[in-house]
């Protein structure tokens, strides 16, 4: 894992903008300007985000963007995995790699990230702290305790 791709950091920033705006649609115009983007790269991200339909565009000379549904019923979840990809800790093309030390561990660990960001609202994120996560979560043949230890 490389860390966070800029389209899923400026993707979230976008989703929070119009969550923001509540029933008020947001030009691409003005998020550029308020996120120091450019409307060119602002407009790439609407695509993937329109057709999963978590924001839909409204015509005309008032129009813009708008969420979708409430920031309380987008899970991070869904933005990872459309503007950043699957979560993955081993990218082997076979389930069955024999290059990877248990790969069965990495796909429960795979598991447990995608179920803990499944829990996490784009309203959480916009809340300044940390949600309250699963302590422990049951995971095949073993069990991950506090996101850390196996």
């Amino acid at each position: 894992m490389n860390g966070l791709k800029t389209s899923l950091k400026v993707g979230l920033q976008m989703l929070a903008f119009l969550a923001r705006a509540g029933s008020h649609p947001a030009s691409v115009r003005e998020m550029a300007a308020q996120m120091d983007q450019s409307e060119k790269y602002l407009e790439q991200l609407l695509l993937p985000l329109r057709r999963a339909r978590l924001v839909t565009s409204v015509r005309g000379p008032h129009g813009g963007y708008l969420l979708a549904r409430p920031a309380a019923y987008i899970t991070l979840l869904e933005v990872v995995q459309l503007l950043q990809g699957p979560v993955t800790f081993c990218d082997c093309p076979s389930r069955q790699c024999r290059e990877c030390l248990n790969p069965s561990l990495w796909q429960s660990l795979e598991s447990c990230v995608e179920t803990s960001m499944a829990s996490v609202t784009l309203a959480d994120a916009m809340g300044g702290r940390a949600p309250e996560l699963p302590r422990r979560l049951a995971l095949g043949s073993g069990w991950v305790q506090d996101g850390l230890g196996i």
